[in-house]
């Protein structure tokens, strides 16, 4: 780190460029992904409801998991004076921000899977009838988890970690602030996401006191889809998304723990518009209907060029 007068210069370091182009090349898949996922949401109507807006929010949290790092990215590659103030600034954004995004993921699964048991269970359409209750759980679980950060940070619970050549990092100082961070940022919301999910499951399941065979082939059906969905999306999402968050206490990100964690958190930030639009029909309508879009202009420009290539 060269330091001038009242800047300094920060630079990615040899070491830290080799650790952070894997992340780089997964970013940029991630990019595309989700770019193409947000045009079929643009085009076509049929996906832009209100009750799935729990999912747009992950998404959106994504969006921004990828902006971050291109920004940092790009601070660390472009050779500019920073003042020492600035940097510190943006060193704890860094910090704060990659882990508070993180966490919100988890919430917002709970908020889903709350949302989804009151529709499921007990009939009651809260999108449309209650919400202020669902901007409120927007602001609560938004900023609450930004003000935990900040009061850490504030108070020396967590320490900042700021290698020269290398990303910022915020690791709490002691073992009971590390287990209070696993508690509140991974064991409460995905243990409640999980049992909320189990009560939408075994209300569905339960066909006792149903006489028309109809009904139960459909409860049953639907039991199976929730199963299968739920099944693929929340194995895929813990086995990808939870070493980030529950390492994020213990190892530096930079660290070879981290950089794996890292790795895989990326890696489910590429897969998640996948596997939202796999597991619902309505997005898998959508992309069938993309495809068939550029199948036929494909063939009308064969047909198109054909005669003028015989000419």
């Amino acid at each position: 780190m060269n330091k001038t007068n009242d800047c300094e210069v920060v630079r990615w370091s040899t070491q830290a460029m080799k650790t952070v182009q894997p992340l780089l090349y997964i970013c940029i898949l991630a990019t595309i992904i989700h770019l193409l996922f947000w045009i079929q949401l643009i085009a076509y109507p049929t996906v832009r409801q209100w009750s799935m807006q729990w999912l747009y929010a992950y998404l959106v949290s994504d969006l921004l998991l990828l902006i971050r790092f291109f920004l940092l990215y790009v601070y660390r590659w472009w050779p500019i004076c920073v003042p020492y103030f600035l940097h510190s600034m943006i060193c704890y954004c860094e910090a704060i921000f990659d882990n508070y995004l993180n966490l919100l993921q988890s919430y917002i699964l709970l908020a889903l899977n709350i949302c989804r048991y009151l529709q499921i269970a007990h009939n009651y359409n809260v999108y449309s009838t209650n919400r202020c209750s669902i901007v409120m759980a927007h602001l609560l679980i938004y900023f609450c988890p930004l003000f935990g950060h900040i009061i850490a940070a504030k108070y020396k619970w967590t320490v900042l970690q700021n290698p020269p050549g290398d990303a910022c990092d915020l690791i709490p100082v002691s073992l009971p602030i590390r287990i209070i961070f696993l508690v509140f940022s991974y064991f409460i919301p995905v243990a409640l996401a999980l049992f909320f999910l189990f009560l939408c499951l075994n209300y569905v399941r339960n066909t006792d006191g149903i006489r028309t065979q109809e009904i139960v082939d459909a409860r049953l059906k639907y039991h199976r889809q929730i199963l299968i969905q739920s099944g693929v999306f929340y194995s895929l999402w813990i086995v990808f998304w939870s070493p980030h968050i529950l390492l994020f206490p213990f190892f530096y990100k930079s660290s070879t723990v981290g950089v794996m964690a890292q790795i895989l958190n990326y890696i489910s930030i590429t897969l998640d518009p996948i596997i939202i639009a796999a597991l619902d029909r309505r997005f898998l309508q959508a992309w069938q209907s993309t495809g068939d879009r550029l199948k036929r202009s494909f063939s009308q420009y064969q047909a198109v060029r054909i005669p003028n290539d015989q000419r």
